[in-house]
């Protein structure tokens, strides 16, 4: 029995051994962003966004640790294209240019345009924005024909830092603005975290597009990362693992299988 014992500790000591060896090799990727639930939140939290989820999902079987800091969306993109971080969370090729991206989106936004609930306002039309308040966050891009309109005939007011979209959502319900450019999901998802749903609707969608893992281009793996990522769509697809993780934010798969054994993009 003693041999046997001295066996089992030997072989658990092997394991523990060979699992820190392990992580001692393993490669730290830290992506950077500014708090933009539903895709990425609060880090180290029970729910980060189901972007980081997604990278975690794919990246760390691989051998890979994935790490997320929350900063300011301007100094994520400056330190990524520095290589002071290796990519961003929710980047698209208008705002990110130059980076390397995915050839599979790990996500998808619609921008929409919210006012107050009881404003009898309607959008018909770019020139129907004369004399409006907008209120839009520094560096997001929204699409680049509403941008146009908005800065051609509204008045706007760029909010930056941290807390730009609750800010910009306090400042919408207090009147101070008159309408306010989101990303829908996330809009929905802020509003009622803060408990002012019933406060505001929804007057107009516009831009629909693809979010990536944006990688910084100045790291000579990110293409090995990239295409990582993209295989990693296709499994976490085909395996129903991409929609549990999307059920936990209320959300559903934006590409759906059609009767033809195709896919086809859904709105969020």
């Amino acid at each position: 029995m003693l041999r046997l014992r001295r066996a089992q500790l030997a072989c658990h000591f092997i394991v523990m051994l060979l699992m820190l060896n392990a992580s001692a090799f393993a490669q730290t990727l830290t992506f950077a962003a500014d708090e933009w639930c539903p895709v990425n939140c609060e880090p180290g939290s029970e729910r980060p966004g189901y972007m980081v989820e997604i990278a975690s999902r794919i990246l760390e079987p691989l051998g890979y640790e994935v790490r997320y800091q929350q900063i300011t969306w301007a100094r994520a993109l400056l330190f990524a294209r520095q290589g002071r971080f290796d990519g961003v969370f929710a980047g698209t090729p208008e705002e990110a240019t130059g980076f390397v991206f995915p050839s599979e989106a790990q996500g998808r936004y619609t921008i929409g345009m919210f006012v107050a609930k009881d404003d009898p306002w309607r959008y018909d039309g770019p020139s129907s924005l004369k004399d409006k308040r907008a209120g839009l966050i520094i560096d997001y891009g929204y699409g680049e024909e509403i941008e146009a309109a908005v800065n051609r005939y509204s008045e706007v007011v760029r909010t930056g830092g941290n807390n730009a979209l609750e800010q910009n959502i306090r400042t919408l319900a207090a009147g101070r603005l008159d309408y306010m450019l989101e990303d829908i999901n996330t809009f929905s998802y802020k509003a009622e975290e803060m408990g002012l749903t019933d406060r505001f609707r929804l007057e107009k969608t516009f831009t629909q597009d693809d979010l990536f893992i944006a990688l910084s281009p100045a790291h000579a793996n990110s293409h090995e990362i990239a295409k990582a990522l993209s295989d990693g769509m296709h499994r976490l697809r085909d395996s129903g693992e991409l929609s549990q993780i999307l059920q936990r934010y209320g959300l559903r798969d934006w590409i759906v299988p059609t009767s033809q054994g195709h896919s086809s993009k859904v709105p969020n």
